[in-house]
């Protein structure tokens, strides 16, 4: 009975000493993928957020639904986007994730179709409220076509470049609402969104 108990023994030292080997394993792979700080560009984070806009325009008109998503940087030092969502006419619900693997970089998402009854060719209140909780950047595409950045921390959105820069919708015209600048604080966006906005 004594040999049985110690066999047994044996028996349980050996397989424990074995998962905590798996166990380690696989705390030091883990650790060797985690991401803690971002190693890419501007201009590339820029460049990415152009073309998954670009991707994702012309659907968006057809849909006339906001789409929106995350640009992150994963353990190789690449650029990847995580899964496109598809909000309404007026908003999409960009959620956070929390991967250890992946490094948040920015926002992106459209605008969607055009509507004469918005005032849609620059980034809303909301959206630059939004990007700057989160402490991110973020990208924004209008119906036009224009690509605009917004600082996370100033809250400064920045015209990338004007109307067609991205695929524009068959649909938009100008309108005669107030010109849009090349640059917006986020008190001179609250500014605007408090002008008389008339129908195109």
């Amino acid at each position: 009975m004594m040999n049985d108990n110690r066999f047994t023994l044996i028996a349980l030292l050996v397989c424990g000493a074995l998962w905590a080997g798996v166990v380690l394993f696989q705390s030091s792979e883990n650790l060797a993928n985690e991401v803690y700080a971002r190693t890419v560009s501007d201009p590339a984070i820029e460049e990415a957020a152009r073309a998954q806009l670009a991707d994702v325009q012309r659907d968006s008109f057809a849909e006339d639904k906001e789409f929106c998503g995350l640009l992150a940087e994963n353990a190789d030092g690449e650029i990847v986007s995580r899964t496109v969502l598809v909000g309404d006419h007026e908003s999409c619900d960009i959620t956070y994730f929390d991967v250890r693997t992946l490094y948040p970089l920015a926002t992106y998402h459209t605008h969607a179709g055009f509507n004469p009854d918005y005032d849609s060719e620059v980034p809303s209140l909301i959206d630059v409220e939004g990007d700057m909780a989160s402490g991110m950047d973020g990208f924004v595409a209008t119906p036009g076509g224009r690509f605009w950045h917004i600082d996370g921390a100033t809250g400064v959105a920045r015209q990338v470049c004007g109307e067609n820069c991205l695929p524009s919708d068959p649909d938009y015209r100008e309108c005669s609402g107030p010109p849009i600048a090349e640059q917006y604080t986020l008190e001179a966006l609250r500014e605007r969104a408090e002008t008389a906005w008339g129908a195109c």
